[in-house]
């Protein structure tokens, strides 16, 4: 039987924002009494449009939000109530990719040396058993040893999101979060890339992938979370979302996705 990585019951999550000179602060609900899970080796994608509240899940589930009411819930276990060494094990088991490479490597670091201090930290502190991970790694995501020695300003965008994948992967971690991953490369890599994550999937890694496009998510999520303004408009079987859709929201979705229904 397949384990619920992570929960979500009836999580409502709001922010204070300022409206005025004199910081009258008003509330803004970004997620509206949500539950979702997402299990062992599935994957999810969560549309919606900017504002619909996609990346704030993404971030609670990251533990870089706290959330208002409900419960998240990691295998099986109230995140609030989890103890030193299981909250570490949390940490560890989720990794994030961002829509930016950029913002998680060192532009002073050798890649070598952005990749090895969580696989000393977390997988062997032997140091030339991590040198030879990160070997495979680099090669796992399509790229080559020598590249090791290099710094981030000598590769591409599409090769630098490798990278980040590379980095988000080295700690064997239960659930990859990509948050618009492929939104700031050019068309021909956004393909490559994802197809590199729907390898990953396929070895057994459970992927949320956070997109404002359907297209994006069909050809690789079991199943689809469509967000809008904070709430769940349709949650459910890819195909059958995609191919039946419920709700004119979604429905919208896939025109703007230029996604046809067979």
């Amino acid at each position: 039987v397949m384990k619920n990585i992570i929960e979500f019951i009836n999580i409502s999550k709001s922010f204070s924002i300022s409206n005025s000179f004199f910081s009258n602060s008003n509330k803004f609900l970004a997620l509206d009494n949500i539950s979702f899970t997402i299990s062992e080796g599935s994957s999810l994608g969560i549309v919606g449009e900017s504002g619909s509240g996609k990346s704030t899940i993404a971030k609670l589930i990251c533990g870089l939000y706290k959330y208002d009411s409900g419960q998240i819930k990691y295998y099986n276990k109230d995140i609030n109530k989890l103890t030193k060494d299981e909250y570490i094990d949390y940490r560890r088991g989720i990794q994030m990719i961002f829509q930016d490479p950029n913002s998680c490597l060192n532009p002073r670091l050798t890649i070598k040396n952005s990749l090895i201090d969580g696989v000393l930290k977390h997988i062997t502190q032997d140091t030339s058993k991590a040198e030879d991970i990160l070997v495979d790694l680099i090669q796992q995501v399509g790229l080559y040893p020598d590249d090791l020695n290099k710094y981030p300003h000598e590769f591409s965008g599409g090769q630098r999101q490798r990278i980040s994948i590379a980095r988000a992967i080295s700690i064997k971690p239960k659930l990859l979060i990509a948050d618009e991953p492929v939104s700031s490369l050019d068309v021909s890599v956004q393909a490559q890339i994802l197809n590199l994550m729907k390898d990953l999937h396929k070895q057994g890694i459970s992927i949320i992938l956070i997109s404002h496009s359907l297209a994006v998510v069909s050809n690789m999520c079991d199943n689809i979370l469509v967000m809008n303004k904070g709430r769940i408009v349709e949650y459910g079987n890819t195909d059958q979302i995609l191919n039946n859709p419920a709700e004119e929201y979604t429905k919208s979705l896939l025109k703007v996705s230029n996604y046809t229904i067979s």
